[in-house]
């Protein structure tokens, strides 16, 4: 690593770690790169990378070396006044985000809403959750360095803070979700079953209103804020919503519901997961008069009494075999809840493939906890306490072992046979009277839902809200929101190409462009794959990889880089009719329409005259050109000759 001694730069103030001088040597200066938090130890365990030495003689200053340089290329750049690049530029996910702000239209609006400055920061906040699977802003600026993005400089924590905090309002939030919901409507999603579901994060971060104690998800006696995701059956998301931790889903969904109402996207029904299953979250919703799917949670007495009498029955009996499915089936109309009086339709399904992996998991976790009881037995415990899970399923007995009597903790058959019996066995409960393949072609849907969460919560990093007060939470909801939109899109395309989403962005990541004789140029190499990707997302992959060399060089040049935004086309159906987001007509076509006849009037109420030569126009004797204009006469080779001076004189004397 090399060191610049004979220049000079002020330390940086944040993230730093100064060590102490050894043997008259200067202090080594060390920043922090990124903070990864560690959930096994509680805490973030941070990188540093060395960025200069301290003067000698002045402590305020140090002399840099190249990962200074690389880290801050502003500040080398008013030093030094050389500009620094990187030699290679990823432009894969880049131009990705152009094909799918061309299909969807997501960075137009995030541009009509908060401005292009912010809406680019947006999108590459996005980029960096997809990629990285982080929402660590510390680690975004030294993690993003050699990605191309929107923003012209790659921002640092401090930017996106105040991004976050102060520049992103709840209004703009507010209008953003309300546009992008309109647009989902206007593209087909108007009446339809919407999944929904609530979880919360813990909440480390101090200024939030919304932060209180509640149920965490994560176990924990800590603070969390609650928030809800509604997607398609399909699993594009649709709008979202951040509330008070302590609410219950179910008067959370209400809020979802409205909101969808309003602008207006009609729902069929709901389809939830097992937390909205009790007696008030259903009573609730039935008086919003709103059908629902939910899977049951535990064994009330609804699902003992089905249990009970089909539970046996149908494990793999082709007479209760749900079609199109490896499942068996039985439903019948009862009340699920012994204090909600409400009669539903509750469905019991065996699923032998998930019952078997089931059990194995459940025997090899018993043989472990059998061991672990006799070693302590061993070891001089005495009447050993068993786990909750595993009370009726293991007993300990005392055995004569040369007249002393020994503990030993052993199988119960009785109680592991009904453990054994209940695998493989869920139930699902419904408003409306359906099939067992309707309601189980239904509830899949949630999958959609789950996958969401699962890319929200794990992938996309948003596990803990760590950013400060309530403003900057919600805002970088939001962006974890498009991050969801961009994610599920990209997912959508490869599951066309039979390829993971994993997969298809590694392979788009790996595209890059190279500097040569001070800018870009790159060399189409990508695998047909990735042509394929793009060419899924309605775009060429091609030409949007020549747009990104463009507009990064553009940059270079001082010029204005020009982005592709969505044409806003027709709607669906309509073949001479523009329309705004409202669905109100904005634009005709120009021309006149088949069949319709002009008026003899003009506009100004004067006679409209015929196009032509008009009656008693007398032509000029001169051409345009100033040339004397010809008498006209026959064209050459007309059957219609001059007739001769004796042939005029003949005809005249006859006359």
């Amino acid at each position: 690593m090399a060191v610049f001694w004979t220049y000079k730069v002020a330390i940086p103030k944040e993230h730093i770690t100064i060590e102490r001088q050894k043997d008259g040597k200067p202090a080594r200066i060390k920043y922090v790169i990124a903070a990864p938090y560690n959930r096994e130890k509680g805490y973030a365990e941070p990188k540093r990378t060395l960025i200069g030495y301290q003067c000698m003689d002045d402590p305020k200053m140090m002399h840099p070396t190249t990962q200074f340089k690389e880290i801050f290329p502003d500040l080398w750049k008013n030093v030094t006044g050389e500009t620094v690049t990187p030699t290679t530029k990823r432009i894969g996910l880049f131009s990705l985000c152009q094909a799918l702000n061309q299909k969807t239209g997501i960075k137009d609006l995030l541009d009509a809403t908060y401005g292009p400055a912010a809406a680019n920061g947006i999108m590459d906040y996005a980029i960096f959750s997809i990629r990285h699977h982080s929402d660590s802003t510390f680690s975004f600026e030294n993690s993003m360095k050699d990605e191309m993005l929107y923003s012209e400089t790659t921002r640092n924590d401090s930017w996106y803070s105040s991004l976050f905090e102060h520049q992103m309002s709840k209004a703009q939030a507010l209008q953003f979700r309300k546009d992008w919901a309109i647009q989902c409507k206007n593209e087909g999603v108007e009446e339809v079953w919407l999944c929904i579901d609530g979880s919360n994060d813990d909440c480390k971060a101090q200024g939030v209103e919304l932060a209180e104690k509640g149920n965490s998800k994560s176990g924990k006696n800590v603070n969390i804020v609650s928030f809800t995701y509604a997607v398609t059956e399909s699993g594009l998301p649709v709008t979202f919503d951040l509330y008070q931790g302590g609410i219950v889903d179910a008067k959370a969904l209400k809020k979802v519901v409205d909101f969808l109402s309003e602008c207006g996207i009609r729902l069929r029904g709901v389809i939830l997961d097992r937390g909205y299953c009790d007696g008030p979250s259903l009573r609730y919703l039935n008086s919003l008069c709103l059908p629902y799917i939910i899977m049951v949670k535990g064994c009330p007495d609804g699902v003992v009494n089905i249990t009970n009498e089909y539970g046996a029955k149908i494990r793999l009996n082709a007479e209760y075999l749900v079609e199109g499915t490896h499942l068996f089936g039985a439903q019948q109309e009862g009340q699920l809840f012994s204090n909600y009086k409400h009669l539903d339709t509750i469905t019991l399904f065996y699923d032998y493939q998930n019952g078997g992996e089931r059990i194995s998991t459940l025997l090899d976790s018993l043989y472990k906890m059998l061991d672990k009881l006799n070693d302590g037995i061993r070891q001089g415990e005495f009447n050993p306490k068993i786990p909750k899970k595993y009370e009726t399923m293991i007993d300990i007995t005392e055995e004569s072992n040369h007249g002393e009597k020994e503990q030993k903790a052993v199988i119960n058959r009785k109680g592991l046979q009904a453990a054994l019996d209940s695998k493989g066995l869920y139930a699902i409960v419904s408003s409306e009277k359906m099939t067992p393949t309707e309601i189980h072609h239904k509830y899949v849907a949630r999958n959609a839902s789950e996958k969401q969460f699962m890319f929200v919560k794990a992938q996309l990093g948003y596990g803990t809200a760590r950013i400060y007060y309530t403003n900057g939470v919600y805002s970088k909801f939001l962006v974890g929101f498009v991050a969801a939109v961009l994610r599920y899109e990209i997912e959508s395309a490869s599951l066309s190409l039979d390829r993971s989403t994993t997969q298809m962005i590694r392979e788009v990541d790996l595209l890059e462009m190279q500097k040569i004789n001070d800018f870009y140029t790159y060399t189409h190499a990508e695998k047909n794959i990735v042509s394929d990707l793009f060419s899924s997302l309605g775009a060429d992959a091609l030409a949007l990889l020549n747009e990104s060399v463009k507009i990064e060089n553009d940059r270079l040049a001082g010029k204005a880089p020009v982005l592709r935004h969505r044409k806003p086309g027709p709607k669906k159906g309509s073949h001479h009719k523009n329309y705004d987001a409202d669905g109100n007509v904005t634009r005709m076509k120009p021309g006149v329409k088949p069949g319709t006849k002009r008026s003899n009037v003009n506009k100004d109420g004067t006679p409209r005259k015929k196009p032509g030569v008009q009656t008693g126009s007398t032509r000029s004797k001169y051409n345009k050109d100033g040339s004397l204009r010809k008498k006209p006469g026959p064209k050459p080779g007309s059957h219609h000759k001059p007739k001769s001076a004796e042939q005029s004189t003949k005809l005249v004397q006859k006359t």
